[in-house]
C-alpha cells in the first residue's frame, strides 16, 4: 500500500521506538513524502532534541538512519508542480498542501494524525490507528 508520510508521523517515529516505527519499517507500505518534511524537521530540531533527550546531531543521525531503513522516498516540489493548485484548494491547512500534492501525484492516501486533514473528500487520510486496523486485516 502506498502512503504519503507527513511530519507528525516522522517525528513520532523519531521520539519513540513504538508502533509508528514498526509500521514504517514494515514491508507492507511504500512510503513517500515531500522533501519539505526535512525543512520542517530542521525547523523543530531544538525542541525535538529536548523531547528525545538527544543532541541535535544524534537526532539528525537517527532520522537519517530511520529514513533509509524505512525506504522513505522523497518527492520534490518540481515533481508535483502539476498538482500544487489542486492541493492548495483541498488542503485544510496550507502548510500541508505539499503532502496533498504528493498524494495526488502518487495516487495514494496520506498517513497523518492531524485530524484536520480529513476535512476534505479528495485524498484519503489515515491515522496511525487506521493503519493498525489495516495491518490487522492483512
Amino acid at each position: 500500500m502506498k502512503l504519503v508520510l507527513d511530519a507528525n508521523i516522522l517525528i513520532s517515529k523519531l521520539l519513540k521506538n513504538g508502533i509508528t516505527r514498526a509500521i514504517m519499517l514494515s514491508d507492507k507500505f511504500d512510503l513517500y513524502t515531500s522533501n519539505f518534511i526535512f525543512l520542517e524537521f530542521l525547523n523543530h530540531i531544538k525542541e525535538l532534541s529536548k523531547k528525545a533527550k538527544m543532541s541535535k546531531e544524534e537526532l539528525k543521525d537517527l532520522a537519517e538512519t530511520l529514513i533509509v531503513e524505512s525506504d522513505l522516498k522523497t518527492i520534490s516540489k518540481n515533481q508535483v508542480k502539476g498538482f500544487i493548485d489542486t492541493a492548495n484548494k483541498i488542503s485544510p491547512d496550507i502548510d500541508d498542501a505539499l503532502y496533498f500534492a504528493v498524494a495526488l501525484r502518487m495516487d495514494c492516501a496520506i498517513w497523518s494524525n492531524d485530524k484536520e486533514l480529513k476535512n476534505q473528500k479528495i485524498v484519503k487520510v489515515y491515522s496511525t490507528k487506521d493503519i493498525i486496523k489495516i495491518l490487522k486485516n492483512y
